[in-house]
């Protein structure tokens, strides 16, 4: 089944079955628009990659999952892509002794399965976006968080250092993803915009 053809029962019955998910505060879901698409939002102790793998499968089931269709976006929620525009989606998933790292760009899927540490899935997500974007890899050269609040991610080419944040309050994809995205040079710093290249 489509997703833009899924009729108001379909749709009401995929936003019932994922607002069923243990973890799962709230659903918004609009198949039509794919600046819309479906937005998941936690709960506060909710297990993020356990809800996520949970979404995935109905998605799944309901013929709506693929990269052609509309993202989880994070932003208000915590999975899934993020909200502004970095020009591709971003999913960390864990899976049996390490974590799956995808990066989906507008026609190109890069996939990497790293041990489940910081600096490891900092580099897979790094390596897979140049991938997805064509750009020369850069080595992660350290994973840290800079507060409570903030994970600070520094990249270099070799010859230059760039420094990224990102902010823990909308999850840890969230804040790998924007910190990753600003160290390799491919989102502002200043706002974590998508940086015209």
């Amino acid at each position: 089944m489509a997703a833009t053809n899924a009729g108001p029962f379909v749709r009401a019955k995929l936003r019932a079955r994922l607002e069923d998910i243990p973890g799962v505060a709230s659903v918004s879901l609009d198949l039509d628009d794919v600046d819309t698409g479906i937005k998941v939002k936690l709960e506060d102790e909710a297990d993020e990659a356990e809800v996520l793998e949970r979404v995935r499968e109905l998605l799944v089931a309901y013929g709506v999952r693929s990269h052609d269709h509309p993202m989880l976006h994070i932003g208000q929620s915590r999975i899934g892509r993020l909200g502004v525009d970095i020009g591709v989606a971003v999913e960390v998933t864990p899976v049996k002794g390490g974590v799956r790292v995808e990066v989906f760009g507008h026609s190109v899927r890069s996939v990497r399965v790293v041990p489940p540490t910081p600096a490891a899935i900092a580099q897979g997500l790094s390596d897979a976006w140049c991938q997805v974007l064509g750009k020369i890899p850069v080595e992660i050269v350290d994973v840290s968080l800079a507060d409570r609040d903030t994970l600070r991610v520094a990249a270099s080419d070799g010859v230059t250092e760039r420094v990224g944040t990102g902010e823990l309050a909308f999850g840890r994809t969230y804040a790998l993803a924007q910190a990753v995205g600003k160290a390799i040079g491919v989102l502002d710093v200043e706002s974590g915009a998508k940086m015209r290249n």
